[in-house]
């Protein structure tokens, strides 16, 4: 065989390969790329996630800066990381009252909840160490409490006395307000009258502000 036709023959079976059967060839590709594709989607995948920090604050705590961003290393099947998107990881941590103004915290993998029906595995958290900074003035509200001595009068029936409001704004240093449970009257005597009494709050010596300043006494007829 001549090379000319030697050439001749080559090309032919090298366009025949790309050519003939062209529809079989087509469904074989892409059945190894569906496996591909699935093979894939069972395979355990790294990625990098975030995590929503929610800390169980007291009543009497406030951040002075936005929640900080966390991020998490997951390991887990492509379909259940994605699940992330909608119900992120969390960081839940209980802080009480009584926790300075500046507040360093350590994050440890254990630390981050995975939500139920999430199959992932957490292997890393960053940072390590949340800096967490609260206001040092607070407010918030407390009940009043009575210190009144109730003289009735003679013949009168039972009453009752209640306060209007029966709960004030208290505002000053966090840690004082955080240890309010409640604002007194000052002490006194009164005789029940159709008429709310105006009565003072007890506030010396406690170092906060209390608005208002000032409550009513309402007495009612105690039901038989």
């Amino acid at each position: 065989m001549s090379p000319a036709r030697h050439s001749i023959g080559w090309r032919r079976h090298v366009i025949a390969a790309f050519t003939d059967h062209l529809a079989l060839k087509a469904s074989a590709v892409l059945v190894a790329v569906v496996l591909w594709f699935v093979v894939a989607a069972r395979e355990p995948t790294e990625e990098v996630v975030s995590v929503r920090f929610a800390p169980q604050l007291d009543s009497a705590l406030v951040l002075r800066d936005p929640p900080p961003m966390i991020r998490a290393l997951v390991i887990g099947r492509p379909n259940e990381i994605l699940k992330l998107s909608n119900t992120p990881l969390v960081i839940r941590r209980p802080i009480t009252s009584d926790a300075p103004d500046t507040l360093v915290l350590s994050l440890r993998t254990s630390d981050v909840e995975v939500p139920e029906g999430v199959e992932v595995i957490v292997r890393d958290v960053q940072p390590r160490t949340l800096t967490l900074r609260f206001e040092a003035i607070a407010g918030r509200r407390v009940e009043v409490r009575s210190a009144l001595l109730v003289r009735a009068a003679a013949g009168m029936s039972p009453v009752i006395l209640r306060f209007d409001p029966e709960s004030v704004l208290v505002r000053g240093p966090r840690r004082t307000v955080a240890r309010l449970r409640a604002i007194s009257t000052v002490s006194d005597s009164i005789t029940p009258d159709t008429l709310p009494h105006l009565v003072d709050l007890d506030t010396a010596g406690l170092g906060v502000v209390v608005r208002p300043p000032q409550v009513k006494a309402v007495f009612g007829a105690r039901r038989r």
